[in-house]
């Protein structure tokens, strides 16, 4: 039996305020999927990726962690994030160490592998993530798309099964956009399982297996991008708009249910020379 990695069961959370953040939240973390996770501001998005690392704890429900549940001990806690690496949107709460390699060796190295695991850890987290050639450099020095990947392999180091990335594009330009994304084909071509919190519809689209949709602390959508982003109502309620690719399709194929869209520039373009190909030539 598939047993997921993560499952909540009706997580609820109130911050000390009175807000409630999480609104009976119920979720499975299949093995070796890419999950994008969306929705507006204030949907509860990172509150939902801080319990998936227990850094918070629900006022309500549970959750299960390779089918058994979590009591949040401390130990615990700790057998979790083993399992479970979360990247922060901002990288500069996780960057404090007085050169990137010592900040990548950070987590591997408290984990308590030896000096030759600990490095062959950073060896592969920077191959990953490209960032060899800043090893030597102090972290507040770097560029914000410099950090991020920084950051990535920080985590990327400890070898968590599951990686979660709070808005890992946030703040970037078109070619540091395209250098996170490099980075996480990459780490899916190590099977890993991950998660990211987006606003970008048309990265969720490319990259996603799987999406999450949230509002006001609810889940309201969860499935195929292609089946969910056809939802105008969920999109709408949401503030989320159509991919690009989808509106181009549709303008050639139709708004049909169930066809097969691309999912990326590359097939869309295929599919566009495809139906130029079979239009009817007319003989004058």
């Amino acid at each position: 039996m598939n047993i997921p990695i993560l499952e909540l069961k009706g997580i609820s959370y109130q911050y000390p305020d009175h807000t409630a953040a999480l609104k009976n939240v119920s979720l499975k973390i299949e093995r070796g999927k890419k999950i994008a996770l969306l929705g507006n501001n204030g949907a509860g998005k990172s509150t939902l990726l801080l319990h998936l690392n227990a850094i918070l704890t629900p006022s309500a429900g549970h959750m299960l962690f390779k089918g058994e549940r979590m009591t949040y001990k401390r130990i615990e806690k700790q057998k979790l994030r083993q399992h479970v690496g979360i990247v922060f949107q901002d990288p500069d709460s996780q960057l404090f160490s007085s050169s990137v390699y010592e900040d990548i060796k950070y987590g591997p190295r408290n984990m308590g592998l030896a000096p030759e695991k600990v490095k062959e850890a950073v060896d592969v987290a920077m191959a990953l993530t490209e960032t060899a050639s800043l090893k030597e450099k102090p972290p507040h020095f770097l560029s914000l798309g410099q950090k991020k990947r920084v950051a990535i392999a920080g985590v990327l180091a400890m070898n968590p099964e599951l990686l979660i990335l709070d808005e890992p594009t946030a703040g970037l330009d078109p070619y540091y956009t395209k250098k996170i994304m490099n980075v996480l084909n990459a780490i899916q071509n190590e099977n890993r399982t991950m998660i990211i919190s987006t606003h970008d519809v048309n990265l969720a689209f490319e990259w996603a297996d799987e999406v999450w949709i949230m509002n006001d602390g609810k889940i309201i959508s969860t499935g195929c991008p292609t089946i969910v982003f056809q939802d105008e109502a969920i999109l709408n309620k949401s503030h989320l708009e159509k991919p690009w690719i989808m509106d181009v399709f549709e303008t050639i194929k139709g708004p049909m249910k169930n066809i097969s869209y691309p999912r990326s520039r590359i097939e869309l373009l295929r599919s566009i020379q495809e139906a130029k190909a079979k239009q009817p030539i007319i003989k004058v």
